[in-house]
């Protein structure tokens, strides 16, 4: 879009400088026209490559804006999502550490029960060895 643009607005400074040079060496004058004198055209062609200057570079300025304020919305964007893919995160990583606690907690108590079951049938109260 901005490259298209621009070529036209480059292609039309051209044609307007061919234009001028033409009416400066006075093959661009119309029939009924008095001639305009040298300085005359050399102010013509100075005023017609001011004024297509000026619009292509302002053409080509509002693009450069464009593309800056595209970049600042794309950065904004990635912005807002890496900042919910960080809230997302803690979020699951307080989830897993719970889990993680529970784990061990339920890891202990397994472990005690074993433990003391081994202790029992290692150790058998005196009654059950008497009967």
């Amino acid at each position: 879009m901005g490259a298209e643009r621009y070529s036209r607005n480059l292609g039309q400074v051209e044609r307007e400088v061919e234009e001028a040079l033409r009416n400066f060496a006075g093959r661009g004058t119309k029939g009924g026209e008095p001639e305009i004198s040298v300085a005359e055209r050399i102010d013509k062609i100075g005023s017609m490559s001011a004024r297509a200057i000026i619009e292509a570079s302002e053409t080509t300025a509002k693009d450069i804006e464009a593309a800056g304020q595209a970049a600042v919305d794309i950065a904004a964007d990635l912005m807002k999502e890496a900042q919910q893919l960080a809230t997302e995160l803690r979020a699951n990583g307080k989830k897993m550490s719970e889990h993680l606690q529970e784990f061990a907690g339920l890891a202990r108590r397994v472990s005690t029960a074993m433990r003391n079951t081994r202790a029992d049938v290692s150790n058998p109260p005196e009654e059950l060895l008497e009967k």
